[in-house]
C-alpha cells in the first residue's frame, strides 16, 4: 500500500504580512509548505506571531505581500475564525445553514442537497439537541461546535480553524480536536488548526507547523519536534520537560523514597511525591509500596519495622510528613 499522499495546497515563497503607513510588514517569509489530504496539521507559535494572519491569507482574505499559493484544482476551503457572532438571537440550524449561501441563486432557495448537508454537518459534530436552540442559549463550547458545523456545510475539502478551542473546558477541548481527527480520518478532509493546545497537538496532529522568530515555519511530526528539541527552542519552556511531558519539581525536603509499583498507579504517585518534594530513589531506606488491599488501592509506608497503609495519596503525604 502506498504511503503517498495528495497535496492539495501548496506555497511558495510566500511572504505574509499586513500594510501599515504605505510599508510592508512582513511576519512570515520565503514559506514553502504543503498540506495533504485527509491530513490534520496544527499551527503553533507564540502569541502575536501571526498565525491568524497566515490562515487570512492561504483562505483569501488577506492578500499576501510576495510568492504564490497554489490550490489543487481550484478546491474551495473553509474557515472558521475567532469574530464574535453578533446575530445571537438565531438558531443553530440557522447558522449552520449559512453555510451553504455560498451556493445558492438569486432566489436564495435552499435545495435538497443543501439540506441533506445542513442535516449531515449537524451530525458530523453530534448537536442534534442543540438544533433549535438560539445562539444566545449556548456556551462557548456549544457555539464552537456550531461555527464548526457552520463550515462543514460548506462541504469543502479544506478547512481552516482559528483557536477552535480557546477558552473551553477541558472535555469540549478533546471533544472538538476528536471530531476534527475523526474528520480528516474518515471524510478526508485537510485540516489546518492554528492552536496554543500542545498537548491536545502533539496527541492528534499529523504534522506540526511551528512558526520561529526568525519568521520561519518549521514543519514536521509531533514526535520529531519533541526529540530534535524544537518545540523546546521556539518556545523556551520555563519549568517544563517536554519530552516526559512534567514540570521540573525541586526535591526541596532532602529526603529520599523508593518507589515500587507499576502502572499508571505508579505513574501519578511518582508525580505526586516529586511535587510534594520527595526524590525517587531506588536505594533509599524509606519505601512506598503500591498495592490492592480489600479491592482498593493502596499504598504501604515502610521504614525498617515500621510499616502503615494509606487508602488515599493525600493520606500519605500526610503521613510522610510527620514521619520522624
Amino acid at each position: 500500500m502506498s504511503d503517498l499522499k495528495t497535496i492539495v495546497l501548496q506555497t511558495n515563497d510566500l511572504v505574509v504580512g499586513y500594510r501599515k503607513a504605505d510599508k510592508d510588514i512582513a511576519l512570515f517569509e520565503k514559506l514553502n509548505l504543503n498540506l495533504c489530504a485527509g491530513e490534520l496539521v496544527c499551527f503553533m507559535g507564540s502569541n502575536g506571531v501571526g498565525k491568524t494572519t497566515l490562515i487570512k491569507t492561504l483562505t483569501g482574505l488577506q492578500k499576501a505581500i510576495g510568492g504564490s499559493l497554489e490550490i489543487s484544482d481550484n478546491q474551495s476551503v473553509a474557515v472558521v475564525l475567532t469574530d464574535r457572532i453578533t446575530s445571537s438571537l438565531m438558531t443553530v440550524y440557522d447558522l449552520v445553514t449559512y453555510g451553504r449561501y455560498p451556493y445558492l441563486n438569486w432566489r436564495v432557495t435552499l435545495s435538497r442537497e443543501d439540506y441533506e448537508l445542513i442535516d449531515q454537518a449537524i451530525r458530523q459534530v453530534h448537536i442534534e439537541s442543540l438544533a433549535d436552540k438560539k445562539l444566545i442559549e449556548l456556551s462557548d463550547g456549544q457555539l464552537q461546535m456550531a461555527m464548526i458545523a457552520k463550515a462543514l456545510a460548506q462541504n469543502t475539502a479544506i478547512l481552516f480553524l482559528d483557536e477552535p478551542t480557546a477558552h473551553l473546558d477541558l472535555n469540549n477541548r478533546v471533544e472538538i480536536m476528536n471530531i476534527l481527527r475523526g474528520l480528516s480520518r474518515t471524510n478526508g478532509k485537510t485540516i489546518l488548526i492554528a492552536t496554543h493546545e500542545l498537548d491536545l497537538a502533539l496527541q492528534t496532529a499529523d504534522r506540526i507547523w511551528l512558526a520561529t522568530p526568525d519568521k520561519t515555519i518549521l514543519q514536521g511530526l509531533p514526535e520529531d519536534l519533541v526529540l530534535n528539541g524544537t518545540f523546546d527552542e521556539v518556545f523556551q519552556f520555563k519549568g517544563f520537560d517536554l519530552k516526559t511531558g512534567k514540570m521540573s519539581h525541586e526535591a526541596y525536603r532532602g529526603v529520599e523514597i523508593q518507589l515500587e509499583g507499576n502502572g499508571y498507579e505508579y505513574l501519578w504517585t511518582k508525580n505526586a511525591l516529586e511535587r510534594c518534594g520527595y526524590e525517587i530513589k531506588q536505594a533509599s531506606k524509606l519505601k512506598v509500596t503500591i498495592f490492592q488491599k480489600e479491592n482498593k488501592l493502596a499504598w504501604k509506608f515502610s521504614h525498617g519495622d515500621y510499616t502503615r497503609d494509606y487508602f488515599t495519596l493525600m493520606s500519605l503525604m500526610e503521613g510522610l510528613a510527620i514521619h520522624p
